[in-house]
């Protein structure tokens, strides 16, 4: 007791303390509902004075306890900052812990679209080729990846799915109308008709089918047996599809925002209707190097988590609303676009706009998959040709913008263009398939922050030859240095989907130019049909020099040290292979799809064929500026700059000086050229001939009642450039894998190596004779 009294006293007169040392023990995960049990256990003072030490937590939402070991039960997942304070009456030491809780995976998972499809057992992966017309089978041994075949399938297979029993492969064949059934064992295929440029194919628990059909705006539910259908609504550009996995409601995006906000519909798949509606707004920034405002749009992927709670979009944002002309602003080469990663809560089916991912340094997110327990996703970035690893739980510790961004635990190069991610079943690996690297590759996950590529094998025959090959890949990178600045911005950021549109309105007044519309390249054979843009600035396609390297901040593919050739001025043709190719692969877009408006056959529809009548007649003077073949009577060497009545002070310059008029636009394609105009002031074709009084084409169809002017909307709608099928007339329900009415589904013996090159040979040959039967198959 004296001893006691004489410590105490020593403190009293000032003796040095040691300060105690807290330490929480706590486990690192934990699923919403389980208590979590936190112990001090571990803090110790080094004196054990001047008293005993007292504990206060914080428990990381708003809760507070003294317990020397609490227990918590957390209601919402994310992650929670824990902070023990001991005290020894004279000091305090201090310890925090992360503790991430997340929401308990469902026993059943929801379904999604994607380009390729992983076997129930981990041992098979199923892959489309788009540019091939194949599917790939590859296997997977002790982690290792080999190519069993590559299969000719149907025309532009772009997403697979197998059925529960892992017996039947479902392919999307956007080029023919029509999702290929494939007999995994016996390899004969059935085709079943879809709507028009079917993209997105999940098969559902029940065995039916759903399909996203892009070109027409529809869904197609397609029974077990095969033979009933059913079709509705669901908006234009329907692409990716997530299906909850109760198989009750579907969500389905619309790949190209025509507007300010992006959009995706819900379904009930009971009723097959439409109940609703989802809106991505805009960002409204600010614009920071780490972050930046934009339009979701390229809407590319729908996920939903193991959990059930969250719809994840994989997009990318356009920052359309900023500019010289509309804000006064010059916008930095890494604001112009941005990959984007949007949550949407599926108990309330809106937004969480506050936990959106913003992909610094990275472009579009083009695919999405979770780790088993959710905690952990994975994004594709296209242009960037990387994959991303996010924590999830950690990200609810950062509020994007304001110069902020969610950090990645990894990310690892790939190749070019990931579109597709399969996760293993124990979550261990996922596999990466590269659109235009024509690889697989296996990543291995188990420590995401240290994750690394194990195996990688090629998946497909390059269809293409050496300089569009190289040109298709340039035109989808947007890697650093040489593309844009920080990997943000490639040609296929707005040419979706390797040389569409993507329903933009950019103000490029900073360029020297006005608020332009993105072109649609597809159709236009490079510089066919005439100069390029709107305002006819460009004589040749090398001339987009100008952009990589003075608005998206790239060094450029000329890469011999001199900056671009002005346009008009000497040419940047010849300076460089790449820009050479890249030239070449845009020169290859003269094909278009097939316009929904026609018959299925590929006819014109009776309205269309009334509309042609009028078209031609010379007293409405459509022919004198958009004749046949090219539906545009402008020139390379004579371009046909003309004022329709559109021009105002948002039309800005021609390449800084005068604007005398527009370049007259080809009608090939226009169906799905939304919106219309130079500067997008007519959202629909029909706003083009009575949406703004005063235009040459308002004037010209004055005489036309309302019927005749559908008509003539109905055969403008009509004009296209389909590349032309192998068969001069398949049927969507009897087609082979190539295409043909006559049989060559069976399995390919052996390697697939001497029919492929079979099949790319008739592929060439059709080209340059205009077509082969079946016969001389």
């Amino acid at each position: 007791m004296a001893c006691a009294w004489l410590a105490l006293s020593a403190h009293a007169a000032g003796a040095q303390n040691f300060a105690p040392i807290a330490k929480i023990t706590a486990p690192d995960q934990a699923y919403v509902g389980d208590p979590v049990s936190f112990s001090s256990a571990d803090s110790i003072d080094p004196d054990s004075a001047p008293q005993a030490m007292t504990f206060a937590w914080e428990l990381g939402d708003g809760t507070t306890s003294t317990a020397a070991a609490p227990m918590r039960v957390y209601a919402s997942a994310k992650a929670y900052a824990v902070k023990l304070t001991v005290n020894d009456g004279a000091d305090t030491g201090i310890d925090v812990k992360i503790v991430h809780v997340i929401a308990r995976p469902l026993q059943a998972r929801a379904r999604q679209t994607s380009p390729m499809a992983i076997a129930p057992g981990g041992d098979r992966l199923y892959l489309a080729n788009p540019d091939s017309n194949t599917v790939s089978i590859l296997s997977i041994t002790a982690g290792e990846l080999a190519l069993i075949e590559e299969r000719p399938v149907c025309r532009r297979p772009r997403t697979v799915a197998l059925d529960d029993a892992a017996t039947t492969l479902f392919v999307a064949c956007q080029g023919q109308r029509a999702i290929a059934a494939i007999d995994l064992a016996s390899g004969d295929i059935e085709m079943i008709a879809a709507g028009a440029g079917p993209y997105g194919v999940v098969s559902l628990a029940s065995g039916a089918l759903l399909v996203s059909n892009q070109d027409d705006g529809t869904l197609t539910w397609i029974a077990p047996d095969r033979a009933t259908r059913e079709a509705w609504a669901t908006g234009a550009d329907a692409r990716a599809i997530a299906v909850t996995a109760d198989g009750t409601r579907a969500y389905v995006t619309s790949y190209v925002t025509r507007g300010s906000t992006g959009r995706l519909t819900v379904h009930d798949l009971a009723t097959r209707t439409t109940i609703g509606a989802i809106e991505l707004a805009n960002d409204p920034g600010p614009d920071t190097a780490s972050s930046g405002q934009g339009i979701p749009n390229l809407l590319s992927v729908a996920a939903i988590d193991p959990a059930g709670q969250k719809l994840w979009i994989g997009a990318l944002k356009s920052n359309t609303t900023v500019g010289k002309y509309r804000t006064g602003g010059m916008v930095a080469p890494h604001n112009w676009l941005r990959g984007l990663a949007a949550p949407v809560d599926l108990g309330t089916n809106a937004e969480v706009m506050q936990r959106r991912i913003d992909s610094n340094d990275a472009d579009s997110v083009s695919a999405i998959a979770f780790s088993p327990d959710g905690r952990y996703a994975y994004l594709a970035h296209q242009g960037a040709g990387t994959v991303s690893i996010y924590d999830l739980s950690k990200a609810t510790l950062f509020t994007p913008g304001a110069g902020t961004s969610v950090p990645f635990e990894a990310r690892l190069d790939t190749g070019d263009a990931p579109q597709a991610i399969a996760v293993s079943p124990d979550g261990g690996t996922i596999y990466v398939a590269t659109y235009l690297g024509r690889e697989v590759l296996a990543i291995d996950v188990r420590t995401p922050a240290t994750a690394r590529i194990t195996s990688r094998v090629v998946a497909s025959a390059e269809p293409l030859s050496a300089e569009l090959a190289n040109g298709k890949r340039l035109f989808y990178r947007s890697r650093e240095p040489v593309h844009s600045e920080a990997n943000y911005v490639a040609c296929a950021s707005c040419h979706a989907d390797g040389g569409g549109n993507d329903g933009q309105v950019w103000d490029f007044t900073q360029d020297g130019e006005g608020v332009r519309n993105t072109t649609d390249l597809r159709g236009r054979a490079g510089m066919a049909q005439g100069h390029v843009h709107w305002s006819g600035n460009f004589d040749e396609i090398q001339d987009f020099e100008n952009p990589i390297v003075k608005l998206f901040g790239g060094t450029g593919l000329a890469n011999d040290g001199a900056p671009p050739n002005p346009p008009l001025g000497a040419p940047n043709a010849g300076r460089s292979q790449d820009l050479d190719d890249l030239a070449a692969y845009v020169t290859s877009l003269a094909y278009t799809s097939s316009s929904p408006v026609r018959d299925v056959d590929g006819n014109l529809g009776e309205a269309a064929v009334r509309g042609k009548v009028l078209f031609d007649d010379p007293a409405l003077r459509c022919v004198e500026c958009h004749a046949p073949p090219q539906f545009t009577t402008s020139r390379l060497d004579a371009p046909m700059l003309v004022d329709v009545g559109t021009l105002g002070p948002a039309s800005g310059m021609r390449l800084g000086g005068a604007l005398g008029g527009i370049d007259v636009p080809t009608l090939i394609g226009l169906w799905n050229g939304a919106p219309y105009y130079h500067d997008g002031s007519a959202l629909k074709l029909r706003d083009v001939f009575i949406g703004r009084s005063g235009t040459l084409e308002a004037q010209l169809t004055a005489t036309l009642d309302d019927a005749q002017l559908s008509d003539l909307i109905a055969y403008i709608s009509s004009i296209d450039a389909p590349e032309p099928d192998l068969d001069p007339d398949p049927s969507p329900d009897t087609m082979s894998p190539a295409g043909c009415g006559c049989n060559t589904s069976k399995p390919l013996p052996g390697s697939a190596a001497p029919l492929l090159a079979l099949f790319f040979a008739l592929r060439r040959r059709r080209r340059s004779t205009g077509g082969l039967s079946c016969s001389r198959l």
